[in-house]
């Protein structure tokens, strides 16, 4: 992961530890690098701000790319195919900003993990449109990418993903959905929920996923989650996946 073909590539950047580390690594290459985010109603404001911090860190143009993902009228009624719809036209937008800034290529941080965990949508998406995955063409996997974050004093942030996978597949995607989970989220990270954390909503009641050592300091934030217009909260462990 020390050479790369590319002399120059944008970075689908998200503020997570694979795409960090992937800019890291670029970086240290020698290539020509910009990093860009997409700013949607799917996407959590902490990732906004911590895309932005690691760009400035490495030095690397950022570019906010603001787009209504909503617009699209079949990713809004929340169908199966939602991942690979929302990924078209979010790398879309990548390629065509790659286009104008006269880059090689576009990066993004999936890993060979990903690859091995069978049906991604999103990552057929990438394929499609042409994406390059650095981490996945080398065959490293998220255990290495860990590794080289220590190295590289990364921190090693718990996975986000997009807002959009906290609702129930088939309920109609809002605004104000997204805007509450965010919320819910954000209360609870604030108030010490340490760790990988989730609010499911389906417009009515709550699931928070936490690890169990942190599952009693979120319950003192139930109140506030209802303030928000959750009606009802329930806690279960968090299990790998989205």
């Amino acid at each position: 992961m020390n050479n790369f073909p590319e002399r120059s590539a944008l970075i689908a950047l998200s503020g997570g530890v694979d795409s960090a580390v992937l800019l890291a690594k670029a970086k240290a290459a020698g290539i020509t690098l910009h990093a860009a985010t997409v700013i949607s109603e799917f996407t959590p404001a902490r990732e906004v701000t911590a895309a932005e911090a690691l760009a400035k860190r490495f030095a690397v143009p950022w570019h906010p790319i603001r787009i209504s993902i909503l617009a699209d009228a079949d990713i809004r009624q929340n169908p199966p195919e939602r991942c690979y719809l929302c990924k078209r036209i979010i790398m879309q937008e990548m390629l065509s900003l790659a286009e104008r800034l006269s880059l090689d290529a576009v990066f993004d941080g999936t890993h060979a993990d990903d690859l091995a965990a069978g049906n991604r949508p999103g990552v057929r998406a990438l394929q499609e449109l042409g994406i390059i995955s650095p981490f996945a063409r080398a065959g490293a996997g998220k255990a290495d990418i860990l590794r080289w974050a220590k190295e590289l004093g990364i921190e090693a942030v718990p996975p986000s993903a997009c807002l959009a996978t906290r609702i129930p597949q088939g309920t109609a995607l809002t605004a104000e959905l997204l805007s509450t989970v965010d919320a819910a989220e954000t209360i609870l990270r604030d108030g010490g929920g340490s760790g990988i954390l989730r609010v499911r909503f389906d417009g009515t009641r709550a699931v928070v996923e936490t690890l169990p050592a942190v599952r009693e300091t979120a319950k003192i934030y139930e109140q506030k989650l209802k303030q928000l217009g959750i009606e009802e909260v329930s806690y279960r462990d968090y299990t790998a996946g989205a």
